[in-house]
């Protein structure tokens, strides 16, 4: 079986990246998305991904934390007064939002091609190379629009988009999530990913390709200014850097793989 491991959101925070990379040096992360639009915090996980050539970096396409790197006049519907990004808690309070639709008013096409337009150009200012891969973060079930601009993105600019790729492998995962709505601190802190993938890993092991995502991070204070989702990160790299996962890969002969392999 091969299995892809993915932990998104490196450059959100400097405990984000740092959590990342050690993760990367201690567990099995193969594969993390990149945010470009948090100022020094994505110039400082940029300049780190030169020590790690065996690692595949992507592109999180952030549109509800931080300030935008369009113009924000292009995109009125997307940001505040001030340039940053709507978050998606005080969207899905809109009364325009709805858990059926596409919230296609809440996150016009046009404007967000626009925006991750910025963002793929910003990854390449910061890298010096294109991303290896695409990824949608957060609003993804909600937001068909976005959906629809990240995957025209992919064929305009020739880079693959995890959620066609995985798609084209017939992925499969675990069932269920170890994550407990609405992300009260209560709620993540009684939460355990290594627990949940203890008793639910071996469901993996009924397909050909696997994947194991989450958002292993070093929580710090600055996580708490753009985010909701803040203590469970530390929960998912203890997952990520376990002595059980590792033997787990060994005893079952798993492939850990990336988007390069699937290239």
């Amino acid at each position: 079986m091969n299995l892809l491991v993915q932990s998104d959101d490196y450059g959100f925070t400097k405990g984000v990246t740092l959590g990342i990379l050690d993760a990367i040096d201690n567990g099995i992360i193969t594969c993390t998305g990149l945010f470009v639009n948090m100022g020094e915090s994505s110039k400082f996980a940029a300049e780190k991904m030169k020590d790690y050539p065996d690692t595949c970096f992507g592109i999180d396409f952030n549109i509800v934390s931080g300030p935008c790197v369009a113009d924000p006049k292009l995109i009125p519907n997307l940001v505040d007064e001030n340039g940053m990004f709507i978050k998606s808690t005080v969207r899905y309070a809109d009364p325009r939002f709805s858990k059926e639709g596409d919230n296609g008013e809440l996150w016009p096409y046009e404007e967000v091609l626009i925006e991750i337009r910025a963002q793929f150009q910003k990854y390449i200012e910061l890298t010096g190379r294109k991303p290896e891969y695409l990824h949608n973060h957060s609003i993804t079930a909600f937001a068909k629009e976005y959906v629809r601009a990240i995957t025209d993105l992919s064929k305009e600019t020739g880079v693959i988009y995890s959620r066609d790729i995985r798609a084209k492998y017939q992925f499969g995962g675990m069932k269920g999530s170890w994550n407990i709505k609405p992300f009260s601190i209560e709620n993540q802190l009684k939460t355990s990913a290594l627990e949940y993938v203890k008793e639910h890993a071996d469901e993996m092991l009924e397909f050909d390709y696997a994947a194991l995502g989450g958002h292993a991070a070093f929580v710090d204070s600055e996580l708490f200014k753009w985010t909701t989702y803040t203590i469970i990160r530390c929960k998912d790299h203890e997952m990520y850097t376990s002595d059980f996962m590792k033997e787990w890969i060994k005893k079952n002969n798993v492939k850990l793989i990336s988007y390069r392999d699937l290239k």
